[in-house]
């Protein structure tokens, strides 16, 4: 995630919906010079007690989902929603539901609009 884009798909999302059935996962990597130092300021952008926040140095999960979502790069500043039965399998992780980004020359997918994404989350929480 990128510093604005977490910042707002955190207030339109979390901030606005207190499901406890919505899980937030921040994975931070070191994309335009981001260094372990960098994360605890990162961090404190997104303080919702559901939000489990991740450092991944070498983009090993950026990597595999780079590949999942077909783009020719470790995925970064991407923002994914899972279905509730979503399992990391021996096979990788899960293959997102509703997927988002702000990376340059990415077409398979909808560029980040956080009041949308917040849209989907609603959605998919409110199926049964």
């Amino acid at each position: 995630m990128c510093l604005r884009g977490a910042s707002e798909v955190e207030k339109q999302l979390l901030r606005r919906n207190g499901d406890p059935n919505l899980a937030a996962y921040v994975v931070w990597v070191p994309e335009l010079g981001a260094k372990i130092e960098n994360v605890s300021r990162a961090t404190s952008l997104i303080p919702d007690k559901r939000a489990k926040q991740y450092w991944d140095p070498n983009e090993h999960l950026g990597t595999q989902y780079g590949r999942i979502l077909g783009i020719d790069r470790p995925a970064w500043d991407v923002y994914m929603l899972f279905d509730p039965q979503a399992v990391w399998s021996a096979k990788g992780p899960p293959q997102p539901y509703f997927w988002m980004h702000q990376l340059g020359g990415v077409t398979n997918a909808p560029r980040l609009d956080a009041n949308e994404f917040a849209m989907r989350a609603n959605q998919l929480l409110n199926q049964k």
